[in-house]
């Protein structure tokens, strides 16, 4: 296995999903690859979402068949962040001052619980959270 960094692109304009996917398409372009991504890791961000669809529009104009919903994975360690969020908002966890932790927000169980492609499944088992919690 070899790692090479293709690209570290400053993102111009607005972090939209679509922004973004025409920078990547440009990098991808550069050396003639867009037929060659089996996947993109991101955070939960909704420009995330959007940047794996506008990717697969783009590429399904080349007729490169590149499923969004099977290839978008989310970042495990992410995942993990927001589930251990939520464990420690949920068990009330207060620092020594008796405030809450002020990185634990009230809404890191919806947040898991949106992520596409079944994933929740898998954080339902590791976390023993229920569906409606």
């Amino acid at each position: 296995m070899e790692e090479v960094l293709l690209g570290f692109e400053q993102i111009r304009g607005s972090h939209t999903g679509a922004n973004m996917a025409g920078m990547i398409n440009d990098v991808l372009a550069r050396y003639g690859i867009h037929d060659r991504i089996l996947s993109f890791t991101t955070d939960s961000a909704r420009n995330n979402r959007t940047l794996t669809e506008a990717l697969h529009n783009a590429w399904s104009l080349l007729s490169v068949e590149w499923c969004q919903l099977e290839n978008h994975i989310p970042c495990m360690a992410h995942v993990v962040q927001l589930n251990l969020g939520s464990l420690i908002s949920s068990i009330k966890v207060k620092l020594r001052d008796g405030h809450m932790p002020s990185r634990c927000k009230a809404g890191y169980i919806e947040k898991v619980m949106r992520l596409h492609n079944g994933f929740h499944k898998t954080v339902e088992k590791v976390m023993c959270l229920r569906p409606h919690m």
